[in-house]
């Protein structure tokens, strides 16, 4: 009887097998039948042809037939091979090398758009991060290589009972030698798979840092940075850390891997001198029959040996990939009750009302609260403004208003429903969002201004003309693609993500400081183009005091309450904190 242990191990590797590879039967099942019949049936076919053809040849003409009947014999038994062989070739060289750039595409789509479905608190933990980056990074590939591994895998076993059957043919004993020193390699290699697996998993976060290096050597203005600034040697530091510490694990785990390949190689070895001598002796002793048999049982054990090793090799590299689905698993079973909101309300036309009734939230494995008790009411089509210093919870409003995070306490209301209660997609197709950090794509002008809503040509150049930016429409962004791609600078940048708010209609518009690179004056006219053109509902958030005068009603946050609310008149007659601050910032400009 099987431990039920090992029982459960087993059916556990089997439905991370299956789980790698349900892409795969999801959208490619004609190339897996292809695959199996390629490797399964045609390749260990062409491998018993390459075996006995000295044996069939030297067989006849023992028998005293005719060289031309023994030359046929030979050649039909090599072209039989070699059939096989290219068949197995051009299927799995060409066609399926072709079919599989597609499928892997098909697959890392699915899973960018899996990641766009997972709730984005999750981001903020590390552990989550892990799991999503190796999956985001090497899913479509390792769904592919287990495929690939699996029928190589199954190839092996099917070529070992072909050649396993034609030395049995003449005594169990040189089976026994070859698979005995074979499934030693076999266990090595296993064994080594998991080594390896456990060297790459504690290396994750390092490598993590070392990457987060190589990313910033990519944006212009860190690399600008790096080259301006000391920031350079702390980040040096961590890279070199990281490189340091991988380091230490390679060798907390080379003496492993060295002493497993030195017994699979000694393994090999034996296997290499055991065979030949065993034969040998059989055809002297009489044991075995001619010089054809000898031929065969060399050839046949030769090949055993290599199939075995390699039997050894294809599943450690399936190991590789049930430890890989194990270690991904957590990115597929992630529990997204937000982005999972796809069968509420309906989020009507027309400008949003909010009201924010005793509202909470503190990120998660954080004591403090980004947000604390905090209630206010927006009516339609009402401007308002969120200030503060920083940290005083002014994003994380926004962030709850988008429904990006759910409030630990208290509820966030749309026209009079709570925020649950709606279709998420719906919901965010209907706000408008831009901030600080919006991101051009390398993409046309006209594609990253169409990012919410299509428009004709003509409304397009107007919304250009309104932000003071002259460019073509048919113009890359960036020169990821287009050496002759627009570089704008950060103020442009920001006109050109707010064009995007100009010819949509939206139920809510978020303005998270979406100006914040252009200068007061510039900033304060952006502004009021938006706060005068756009009848809908509109919170803006603002460090420059200047630019939210003309609010309807301004909050001030600190420490995630709301310390002081009216218009800019009310609050400067309160003689409070937002008059300190807008005065502070009015005696900077006027020192200027």
């Amino acid at each position: 009887m099987i431990p039920e242990k090992t029982v459960g191990k087993l059916r556990q590797g089997w439905g991370n097998i299956c789980f790698l590879l349900a892409p795969w039967w999801k959208y490619g099942k004609t190339l897996m039948v292809g695959s199996f019949i390629s490797s399964v049936l045609f390749v260990p076919a062409a491998g018993y042809f390459s075996a006995t053809l000295a044996q069939a040849v030297i067989e006849m003409i023992e028998a005293g037939k005719p060289f031309e009947a023994a030359f046929l014999t030979g050649l039909t038994y090599l072209l039989l091979a070699l059939a096989l062989d290219l068949l197995h070739a051009v299927y799995e060289d060409f066609y399926l090398r072709w079919k599989k750039q597609e499928i892997e595409g098909t697959i890392e789509r699915s899973i960018y758009e899996k990641a766009l479905m997972v709730d984005y608190r999750h981001f903020d933990d590390p552990s989550y991060f892990d799991s999503y980056k190796l999956t985001t990074e090497k899913f479509a590939s390792q769904s592919s290589e287990t495929l690939q591994n699996l029928f190589s895998l199954l190839s092996g076993v099917a070529k070992c009972i072909v050649y396993g059957a034609l030395i049995a043919s003449q005594g169990v004993a040189l089976l026994l030698i070859v698979l005995g020193c074979s499934a030693f390699v076999a266990y090595a290699q296993i064994y080594w798979s998991r080594v390896s697996v456990e060297r790459e998993t504690a290396m994750v976060n390092d490598q993590r840092k070392a990457d987060y290096l190589r990313r910033l050597f990519f944006d212009h203005t860190a690399v600008a940075d790096l080259r301006a600034s000391n920031i350079k040697k702390p980040l040096f530091s961590l890279f070199d850390g990281s490189v340091k510490s991988r380091a230490a694990i390679y060798r907390k785990y080379g003496a492993k891997e060295f002493l497993t390949d030195i017994l699979a190689n000694l393994a090999q070895l034996g296997t290499t001198f055991a065979v030949p001598v065993y034969v040998a002796w059989g055809v002297m002793s009489g044991n075995i029959g001619g010089i054809g048999v000898y031929a065969t049982l060399i050839a046949s054990s030769l090949a055993l040996k290599e199939a075995l090793n390699a039997l050894g090799w294809w599943s450690s590299q399936v190991a590789l990939g049930v430890a890989y689905a194990q270690k991904v698993q957590r990115f597929f079973d992630t529990d997204s009750t937000i982005e999972a909101s796809t069968d509420g309300e309906k989020a009507s036309d027309g400008p949003f009302s909010i009201r924010f009734d005793h509202v909470s939230y503190r990120y998660g494995g954080s004591d403090e609260f980004a947000i604390r008790d905090l209630s206010l009411a927006i009516a339609p089509g009402e401007k308002i403004a969120i200030v503060g210093e920083n940290g005083a919870g002014k994003t994380t409003l926004t962030k709850l208003l988008l429904r990006l995070y759910d409030a630990d306490g208290g509820t966030v209301q749309i026209n009079g429903r709570p925020i649950a209660d709606y279709d998420v997609s719906t919901l965010r197709g209907r706000i408008g969002i831009a901030f600080q950090q919006s991101r051009l794509y390398a993409l046309s002008v006209r594609e990253n201004m169409t990012a919410y809503a299509d428009a004709d040509d003509a409304r397009l150049k107007s919304c250009l003309e309104e932000v003071g930016l002259r460019l073509s429409l048919d113009a890359q962004v960036t020169k990821e693609f287009d050496e002759n791609g627009a570089v704008l600078s950060g103020g442009d940048a920001q006109r050109l993500c707010l064009t995007r708010l100009l010819h949509s209609e939206f139920g809510l518009l978020i303005l998270d400081e979406p100006s914040s690179a252009l200068d007061p004056i510039a900033e304060y006219r952006i502004a009021k183009l938006i706060f005068d053109r756009s009848p809908t509902t509109t919170v803006m958030v603002a460090h420059r005091l200047s630019t939210v005068v003309d609010a309807d009603r301004i909050y001030l946050l600190s420490d995630g309450r709301i310390i002081e609310s009216g218009t800019h008149a009310e609050l400067m007659a309160q003689n409070g904190k937002y008059r300190e601050m807008f005065l502070k910032q009015a005696e900077g400009y006027l020192k200027a």
